[in-house]
């Protein structure tokens, strides 16, 4: 900018640094949205050594199995808590929709024979003698 004598050269130089510019903000969007998505990953590992005990030639690990078939029943008491305490709490949210549609309901249901009694002769009195 120092250098250019003319308006010319002036709006060469800050049409430079605009591209210029506009690569950085770029590029550094491009990084935040790569660093966005390392930050996201997660990677859990397990390790577990299994012991080699045999009876009688059997590979038999009848504690193993227990650990197992007590961590699974765990699990599953866990996943049986979370569902009912999910289902708690949505109860009066389907309340409040079952209250709705049947209140809709009732309510268009009266109007359709408050309608018909008007404008089409309906009388409610003489259908229900009549059957």
């Amino acid at each position: 900018m120092k250098q250019a004598t003319t308006v010319k050269d002036m709006l060469a130089v800050t049409e430079q640094l605009s591209e210029v510019r506009g690569q950085i903000e770029r590029q550094q969007a491009e990084f935040n949205a790569l660093s966005r998505q390392i930050e996201t990953v997660a990677l859990s590992i397990s390790l577990r050594t299994e012991a080699e005990e045999k009876v009688f030639g059997l590979n038999w690990r009848p504690g193993y199995q227990l650990k197992l078939a007590l961590r699974d029943g765990l699990e599953s008491l866990a996943t049986y808590a979370t569902t009912m305490t999910s289902i708690l709490f949505y109860l009066p949210a389907v309340v409040l929709w079952v209250a709705t549609i049947l209140i809709g309901t009732i309510l268009a249901w009266k109007m359709l024979r408050w309608a018909g009694r008007r404008w089409l002769g309906w009388n409610v009195r003489q259908t229900a003698t009549q059957a």
